[in-house]
């Protein structure tokens, strides 16, 4: 297996535990702020998008977002919910940028792999494109468990369950 195709792998994986944490999750569900004063589900999803976007131009895609739409999404909320995107259109901005992100990774080489990064989220000037999609990974699975905990929150039940061992 490819480079490509374990980290297209991994971020299905994350991209699917995030859809299944977001089933029946509604607008309003979305933008419950937890007790605990963490970032609500709207914010998350959208932060996830956000970040999508700025990288994937880099990939050769075309953001699913302008820099206004991004903007309430990339530093921590707090707690204003009046710029916050629609969920249905945050999840359909969400399932967009996560196909923009597979196509456009499919299609690099290794030397793009290698090119320096647009960004990097730990200001490592060695950051390459490759490295920074095995951050990416990691982003995207941390907030894909951080929805499920965060639908507790709403007071739905889980929506990932495994067996019980035997």
């Amino acid at each position: 297996m490819t480079f490509n195709e374990t980290i297209i792998r991994q971020l299905q994986g994350a991209h699917g535990a995030a859809l299944r944490n977001l089933d029946s999750v509604t607008h309003e569900d979305s933008v419950l702020r937890p007790a605990s004063g963490a970032n609500d589900a709207n914010w998350v999803v959208g932060h996830m998008i956000a970040v999508r976007n700025r990288f994937l131009p880099a990939l050769g895609e075309s953001p699913v977002w302008d820099q206004a739409r991004n903007a309430p999404y990339v530093t921590p909320s707090t707690g204003d919910t009046t710029a916050r995107v629609p969920f249905d259109e945050m999840r359909a901005a969400l399932a967009l940028s996560h196909e923009r992100l597979v196509a456009g990774i499919a299609r690099l080489d290794d030397a793009a792999l290698a090119q320096k990064a647009p960004f990097s989220p730990r200001n490592n000037p060695e950051e390459t494109v490759q490295s920074l999609l095995l951050g990416i990974v990691v982003h995207e699975a941390y907030h894909a468990g951080q929805i499920g905990i965060l639908r507790r929150e709403m007071g739905k039940d889980g929506a990932i369950r495994f067996p019980a061992p035997a």
